[in-house]
């Protein structure tokens, strides 16, 4: 998905470290008009746990139970290690650089699959303002420039209708519904070539 010409996209090259065979290239911070994305990291397990436990987020996000601290520890690292070994994972969102902790979004494997899963949370009092779509296609921009990945997943609950919109906003092809869940899919842009980081 090429970004609304609208926004600015600032994105900084990632640190890299080098061991034996393998190299670990983090996550870039991300800016745009409105936002400013940094990769998860240690220090805010204790800001995203609060917002993964605000009910209007978790009521979709962890079909509304009040995860442990242990768990978003768990989910954290998690994203972490994904992000160092393949080069998806989570961003933190905040409106200025010193700014509180707003709601997160990145990349997560699907299932047990290859596939991934793009993934988003706000909270409330920054809805309906585009800031879950300017986070998410900045992320879309990343993964489609700094990795090989053909498509992205996404899914949400039937009611959250917010997500679905959001989906369909970026473009995203209606896959199936279930019971509970809407699928949709979105396939890497032709004119979009991976660039190689230095």
């Amino acid at each position: 998905m090429i970004p609304d010409d609208n926004l600015f996209y600032n994105i900084r090259p990632a640190a890299r470290t080098t061991g034996l065979t393998l190299s670990i290239m983090a996550l870039p911070a991300i800016a745009t008009g409105r936002l400013i994305l940094r990769p998860f990291g240690a220090g805010d397990v204790d800001a995203l746990h609060a917002i993964w436990a605000d009910p209007d987020v978790r009521r979709y996000l962890w079909d509304d139970v009040a995860i442990p601290r242990d768990r978003a520890v768990e989910e954290v690292r998690a994203a972490m290690d994904t992000a160092a070994l393949h080069g998806i994972g989570y961003w933190t969102l905040r409106e200025t650089p010193a700014g509180p902790l707003i709601g997160d979004c990145g990349f997560r494997f699907f299932g047990s699959t290859a596939d991934i899963e793009l993934m988003c949370g706000l909270l409330r009092p920054f809805w309906g303002r585009g800031l879950a779509a300017e986070a998410v296609r900045a992320a879309l921009q990343y993964l489609w420039q700094s990795t090989a990945f053909p498509r992205v997943h996404g899914q949400a609950d039937l009611p959250n209708e917010r997500s679905v919109r959001l989906m369909e906003r970026l473009g995203m092809r209606y896959q199936c519904a279930g019971e509970k869940l809407v699928m949709y899919v979105l396939d890497r842009p032709e004119n979009v070539a991976v660039r190689v980081m230095e």
